[in-house]
């Protein structure tokens, strides 16, 4: 199966998991199905970091998928080997050890990791392997809207600055002005990426990593980009910038009310741990703390 991402360009997926035996092969089989069910054509493949080449699925991964409607009968490990993971145009990673192997071979824009993390069911109980799936699957659909959008994201620079000063007073209140994007440039430990599409500015995310944890600062997309995959993109480069940079968290907070921002981070894998009442202005509302835990 074959997909295009609006470009012409032939995209090329890639799982990746140790042995090759349970987790990357269940992605694969359960993210075809998702696929086909938007009626996306896509080259879908997995493999393994540590595989023994040719072996079949684990008995409990074969079982974990079936109940979800994947059969994983056919399947025979194979090495991620360098030319592998170089063929690919994602490398969608089951670990945090997964991606930083990877990314010797790789540039990081190609690596995702699912989820943050899946845990590795190997040896477990077969609800151990359901629940697996169940995870896998869940987290999914989120990869979609990655891999079909169109943006270029490239670390944020100054001529940039003006534009996304523009969007901070669209999007915040109060917004940060340009002298402020501009210090905050120059900080070590704050990391910013900006999305561009047809050669126009249209979004960015802002993140610092403090003592092995990340925090989004900042997330937003001009109104005439959205639903576009730009900030779910954003949130991948930076998630995955992040996890190789060595955090073992990622936090964020969103509006109350902001449902759909709400579930596009659930989706990815964030977690609600707490509110912070009335940190809103204008209007005033409570901030939904969310995180992911790195795996």
């Amino acid at each position: 199966m074959l997909y295009y991402n609006g470009g012409g360009v032939l995209i090329d997926i890639l799982f990746v998991c140790t042995g090759n035996t349970c987790r990357s092969p269940m992605a694969a089989a359960l993210f075809a199905m998702h696929c086909a069910s938007r009626g996306v054509d896509a080259t879908i493949a997995s493999a393994g970091l540590s595989a023994w080449p040719g072996a079949p699925a684990e008995p409990n991964a074969i079982a974990a998928a079936a109940e979800m409607g994947a059969d994983l009968t056919p399947h025979l490990t194979r090495q991620a080997t360098p030319a592998l993971l170089e063929q690919a145009d994602f490398v969608v990673c089951l670990a945090v050890g997964h991606a930083r192997q990877a990314a010797r071979f790789v540039p990081d824009g190609k690596i995702h990791v699912l989820a943050g993390g899946i845990a590795d069911p190997f040896g477990g109980s077969p609800e151990t392997y359901r629940a697996c799936a169940r995870q896998i699957d869940g987290a999914l659909p989120a990869l979609l809207p990655d891999f079909l959008c169109k943006a270029s994201i490239v670390p944020t620079q100054e001529a940039h600055l003006p534009a996304l000063a523009e969007l901070e007073r669209l999007a915040f209140s109060p917004p940060a002005s340009e002298a402020k994007l501009r210090e905050r440039l120059g900080i070590e430990h704050f990391h910013s990426l900006t999305a561009t599409l047809d050669e126009c500015i249209a979004g960015f995310l802002g993140v610092d990593e403090i003592a092995g944890e990340a925090f989004v600062d900042d997330l937003a997309v001009f109104p005439q980009y959205r639903r576009q995959g730009v900030a779910s993109a954003l949130l991948a480069r930076a998630e995955t910038g992040a996890i190789l940079r060595g955090c073992g968290k990622i936090h964020l907070e969103c509006r109350e009310s902001n449902t759909a921002a709400l579930k596009l981070y659930e989706s990815r894998g964030y977690k609600r741990v707490g509110r912070r009442k009335g940190f809103y202005e204008n209007p005033k509302e409570d901030a939904i703390l969310m995180t992911m835990e790195i795996v």
